[in-house]
């Protein structure tokens, strides 16, 4: 791997943080075993499933156009290999990465003729991880060769309205080859991407979308428009900029426009952007709900996986750029919850669309736009099979990062091991925790010899009272802040780091409220019925009466089970509460206690394929 990391050069916007090298951290514990399950099913598998995202993928010299799955797929596995220590998976990669860089033409071009822009740019974002991993210099070559044809082909032909959604990845691995080469060439070819891109800066502090995208136009009048008008009419472009994915991918787009002109409104246009999208289109997941288009916030709106994947880049991109660090918790929510349902328990299986009260998988149609079969869990969707493989290898590999004091910085805390150089010393921290699901992590600090370095740790908003102890010394911090341990480290000295976590009721829909504790989102798992379809698909059904209502006063109660951490707490049956149409609907408004109480048990979110996540409190 490198040995190097690389801050934002000079005229860039100063950075606080940047990604290690790929390969620094190490995944050990629950994120390991996940790793591993995937790497032993889903991941191997994906080839034979799609034969166009491997070697017979155009990427790589095949005859398959590859699009964005092959260059998903290779993205996960590199990351995958680097955090597993896995040697064959990283030789397979680097097979793969040779197979790219030798079919690059004359012009700088690559992949096959008809490739997207969209998949180029995704498929440098997975170069840039192998070039991370090796130090290779060809990749360097390889990608100044692409920015040259970039700039020649973006003077003579600019981005389509299409096109100009998806400038994200090239920006970020321009600014990459920039902080590497220091080639100024390349910031002409960024502008240009930004002056051609969509203006996601502009729609963000506008924000028109204020509410569900049903409401200005249904699904019949969108169809209807789209086949009468041009690419430059109305429909197509609301199909565009009020799409989920877009805008979640979008929000590193203004990221790096800031990083590039130091512009203000850039700099703010994220989190505004996430403010706005959560306070209309929030899902308890930690998303926001789209179908593919922005769905409000009813519990049972759809969220699109693709959705949460490009969030959860954004997210990771932003923990690297000025200001960026709010963004942590939100992303700690949205993978525990979000992006682990999406899997099958089992690990065999993804859903393409989900829902935070969902009582009914079937290949029944829906949700506007998405068609069939996309809330059953299946392997039919490549795209989402592919985006959801790189979700958590990226995870993994952003938990810390390295500081401009030269330090290091924990923006999540999952079992792991991270090796740099630090003021001269080789530095090793083992961190040992059980987190999502309790907040004790033990990081212990091996060094070759004692130095001083700053250890910055992030305290998640929900952690009141948290505390860290090292040498007998206890430091109180404040949650939603940065706690700054500088000081001299010796080899075996042992960080204690305790994030309180207190289950609480959260009011999400009108009167209706989630329950949390941490950072996980915890539901009623009622009983179903499931049934294999005639496509071999299971489909599921909540039993009538699933309905139940949370107590408004009752105290929530932490518990272990044998699948590990729950909440209990007092509620009352909802009789009342059913379907409206294939969904569940709304939770009752105005909802009054009926029978006795009764005991509710709460499962983590990701657990519970039928489940009620939103509930009325009487």
């Amino acid at each position: 791997m490198l040995t190097r990391t690389f801050f934002a050069r000079a005229p860039l916007s100063p950075n606080r943080f940047a990604a290690l090298p790929v390969g620094a951290i190490t995944a050990r514990g629950a994120m390991r075993d996940r790793l591993l399950s995937l790497r032993g099913g889903l991941l191997s598998r994906c080839e034979s499933l799609f034969p166009h995202t491997g070697s017979r993928s155009s990427w790589f010299g095949g005859e398959l156009l590859g699009g964005m799955d092959a260059a998903n797929l290779l993205e996960a596995s590199l990351l995958t290999s680097a955090l597993l220590g896995d040697e064959e998976l990283r030789r397979s990669s680097l097979r793969l990465v040779d197979a790219v860089v030798d079919g690059q033409r004359e012009d700088g071009s690559f992949g096959a003729e008809n490739e997207t822009f969209a998949a180029r740019g995704r498929m440098l974002r997975a170069l840039c991880a192998a070039y991370s991993m090796t130090g290779d210099k060809r990749l360097l070559s390889f990608m100044l060769r692409y920015m040259k044809f970039l700039k020649d082909t973006l003077e003579a032909a600019p981005l389509s309205p299409d096109e100009a959604m998806h400038t994200a990845d090239t920006l970020e691995c321009g600014v990459f080859l920039y902080n590497v080469t220091a080639q100024k060439a390349i910031l002409t070819v960024l502008m240009t991407l930004i002056a051609q891109g969509a203006d996601y800066t502009t729609l963000f502090h506008s924000f028109p979308y204020r509410t569900p995208i049903s409401r200005t136009m249904n699904e019949e009048a969108l169809y209807e428009a789209l086949s009468g008008e041009s690419e430059d009419g109305y429909a197509h472009h609301l199909l565009r900029s009020a799409n989920s994915i877009n805008l979640c991918e979008g929000l590193r787009t203004s990221a790096l426009a800031a990083q590039l002109t130091g512009s203000g409104k850039h700099l703010s246009a994220p989190e505004t952007g996430i403010t706005r999208m959560n306070k209309a289109h929030s899902a308890v997941c930690g998303g926001v709900t789209g179908d593919p288009l922005l769905a409000g916030t009813h519990p049972s709106r759809g969220v699109n996986a693709k959705a949460l994947c490009e969030l959860a880049a954004s997210l990771e991109t932003l923990l690297s750029c000025a200001d960026g660090e709010h963004t942590a918790d939100q992303l700690d929510t949205l993978m525990y919850n979000g992006v682990a349902a999406a899997f099958a328990p089992d690990g065999r299986s993804v859903q393409s669309v989900q829902q935070a009260n969902q009582v009914r998988i079937t290949r029944t149609a829906r949700f506007p736009l998405s068609g069939f079969g996309v809330s059953l869990f299946s392997l039919e969707d490549s795209e989402t099979l592919c985006s959801l493989l790189t979700a958590w290898p990226r995870f993994a590999s952003h938990q810390w990062l390295l500081s401009r004091d030269d330090g290091l910085y924990a923006s999540s805390y999952a079992p792991c091991q991270v090796r740099y150089r630090l003021a001269g010393a080789s530095v090793r921290l083992n961190v040992e925790s059980d987190y999502p699901a309790q907040g004790n992590v033990r990081i212990t600090v091996n060094l070759d010899q004692s130095a001083a370095f700053p250890m910055h740790l992030r305290i998640p908003v929900w952690a009141e009272g948290a505390t860290a102890a090292i040498a007998g010394e206890i430091i109180p911090a404040q949650r939603g802040t940065i706690l700054t341990v500088n000081r001299e480290w010796h080899d075996g000295d042992v960080l204690l780091l305790t994030l309180p976590m207190t289950a609480e009721r959260t009011v999400c829909y009108h009167q209706a409220a989630c329950v949390c504790r941490g950072p996980l989102r915890f539901s009623y798992a009622p009983l179903y019925d499931a049934l294999a379809d005639e496509n071999g698909a299971t489909a599921m059904q909540a039993r009538e009466g699933f309905g139940v209502a949370l107590a408004k006063n009752a105290a929530i109660e932490t518990i272990q089970t044998e699948c590990g951490v729950a909440l209990r707490t007092k509620g009352y049956a909802a009789p009342q509460w059913g379907m409206r149409g294939e969904s569940c609907d709304q939770p009752p408004i105005t909802a009054e206690a009926s029978g006795d109480l009764i005991d509710v048990t709460l499962v983590p979110y990701a657990e519970a394929q039928i489940r009620l996540s939103v509930f009325p409190v009487v």
